[in-house]
């Protein structure tokens, strides 16, 4: 009988080691640049009750009615997988009482996401999105403040060449009346849309204006602009936003068919946009979504995030030739030759490790050039070699991997040296 040999679950891909330094890469950056600016890492559970997502994303919407992983437990709750990051967040500010925190709070995560839909280059089944969540600001200033804050981090990584899109949706006193004109406009074309988006316009006819097929876009290129038709409060909320852009000389252009994909969002709307082709050039986005805390049962709270793609925004670095080189973690290899010595070898890598400076070791029966070929496919900067002349004189020969030099130093003090040379504390830490 053949042996069955197990595959990742389609649209659920490994993150091999030779993947992970641009992806580390970005997410390092990103929790490093949000701290900076006040944001206190969050972690959220991959499983929620599924009622959040319902309430807080929208019956009727895509990612629930046909993206969502949902499953019954064993005790017959009704759970689902996180298909974006702001519903959980808020759950967890109003469980934990963040309403009587001083205000905003200030929170950032870097997770993954799952939604069922059909696997593409950069969103996959199981994807990565960084994001923040600031609640307790309702000014204009606060989205720009989001926008600014995801445009540094892109410049941070080596994105420059991105567009941002900006609109205003506007709130729960102006939207209806818009909902309705564009509904009437787009029902007198409803022939011309494509089946799914008819079927949006029954359930949600702002999403239409989100289809990016030929026969729809030719009928919402006439549509009415919502931008013509905010109340007087949202019209001024969203010139406050574009002043302050306009202040920090941040590109941008204004695309009044830019809804996003949730029913949460009002006002202030924002997306990011790469220079590859295709659906997957959008690089990540967010806005303002002041309803959203109460309506999953929490004080009325004004709130404004985003949530940024991380496989997006790698493949946009990878395709530029923004590839970094692999982190240089491990440092030192540790060759032996004879049997003492593969003894001593693993003791000394041992005392390496503990005191910060990462080794590694062939302590088995390959010959010195075998090992010193290993070293150089790790890329270490040094080698430490120790051969039966060594154990005798408690010595080792450390050589130098870019230059070839090599020189003694005793066997007790090879430790240290190391940490000097990588300015590492004793303690273990970079210094």
């Amino acid at each position: 009988m053949a042996k069955q040999r197990f595959q990742n679950v389609r649209g659920m891909p490994d993150i091999l080691p030779a993947e992970q330094a641009l992806f580390q890469q970005c997410v390092t950056t990103f929790k490093r640049l949000a701290a900076e600016a006040g944001y206190g890492l969050i972690e959220t559970p991959a499983l929620e009750d599924k009622a959040v997502f319902v309430r807080a994303v929208g019956e009727g919407t895509d990612v629930v009615d046909k993206e969502l992983y949902s499953l019954n437990d064993r005790s017959g709750n009704e759970l689902a997988l996180r298909p974006e990051g702001s519903a959980g967040v808020v759950r967890a500010y109003i469980q934990h009482g963040m309403s009587s925190w001083p205000q905003p709070v200030q929170l950032c995560y870097a997770s993954a996401m799952f939604r069922y839909d059909r696997p593409q280059a950069g969103r996959n089944r199981q994807h990565h999105q960084v994001g923040v969540e600031m609640f307790g600001e309702a000014s204009a200033s606060a989205d720009a403040h989001a926008i600014t804050l995801a445009s540094r981090f892109y410049k941070r990584i080596g994105l420059t060449q991105l567009s941002l899109q900006l609109n205003s949706i506007g709130d729960a006193v102006c939207r209806p009346k818009y909902k309705k004109l564009l509904a009437e406009y787009l029902t007198g074309h409803e022939q011309r849309l494509c089946a799914t988006c008819r079927e949006r316009l029954r359930k949600n006819p702002l999403r239409v204006l989100d289809c990016k097929e030929p026969g729809c876009q030719a009928v919402i290129s006439a549509a009415p602009q919502i931008l013509n038709h905010l109340c007087p409060a949202c019209h001024a909320h969203f010139t406050g936003v574009v002043e302050y852009l306009d202040e920090l000389g941040i590109a941008y252009e204004l695309n009044p068919l830019l809804v996003r994909g949730l029913d949460y969002y009002s006002r202030t709307v924002f997306e990011f946009y790469g220079q590859r082709e295709g659906a997957q050039a959008s690089l990540g986005g967010g806005g303002r979504y002041d309803g959203l805390v109460e309506l999953l049962g929490g004080p009325p709270t004004p709130a404004v995030g985003f949530g940024l793609g991380v496989e997006r925004m790698v493949l946009e670095l990878e395709a530029g030739g923004l590839t970094p080189p692999l982190p240089a973690s491990v440092k030192v290899f540790v060759a032996s030759l004879g049997e003492p010595a593969r003894l001593s070898a693993f003791g000394l890598i041992q005392r390496l490790l503990d005191g910060g400076v990462g080794a590694a070791g062939a302590v088995d029966k390959n010959g010195i050039a075998a090992q010193l070929a290993r070293a150089n496919r790790l890329g270490v900067p040094y080698a430490v070699i120790i051969g039966q002349k060594e154990v005798l004189d408690q010595t080792v020969i450390l050589r130098d991997m870019a230059s070839g030099a090599q020189e003694m130093i005793p066997l007790g003090k090879v430790a240290t040296e190391l940490q000097k040379r990588f300015s590492i504390k004793a303690g273990g830490y970079d210094s």
